[in-house]
């Protein structure tokens, strides 16, 4: 099964934010302070994370393409991070990616 380019997009930009915010909180750890440059680079990252996703719905409300957009729900997964103790229940939002599995009919 092949991967569009824009779903791939949609990945790539995800896990680079994940891998961001992972790093912000090693080096909060680290240096016993908040480093504003990680910070920037997290807040850049997780506005270009949504503008992606974004922009592929309206693509795809528009276009119908990608037509493997539905790919995208298996982000929802995240979502159960917000059950973890001391990580926070904003994490539940991700579980809204699911919607994307309603996209599955089209290919």
């Amino acid at each position: 099964m092949k991967i569009s380019k824009r779903v791939k997009q949609v990945y790539i930009s995800f896990l680079i934010t994940a891998f961001l915010i992972c790093l912000h909180g090693l080096l909060n750890i680290i240096f016993d302070k908040q480093e504003l440059i990680s910070l920037l680079f997290l807040g850049l990252s997780l506005i270009i994370s949504a503008f992606v996703i974004i922009y592929s719905t309206m693509e795809f409300s528009i276009t119908k393409e990608p037509s493997d957009l539905w790919k995208v729900g298996f982000l929802g997964i995240f979502g159960l991070i917000g059950l973890i103790p001391g990580i926070g229940y904003g994490f539940f939002g991700l579980f809204g990616l699911f919607v994307f599995f309603g996209t599955r009919e089209y290919f």
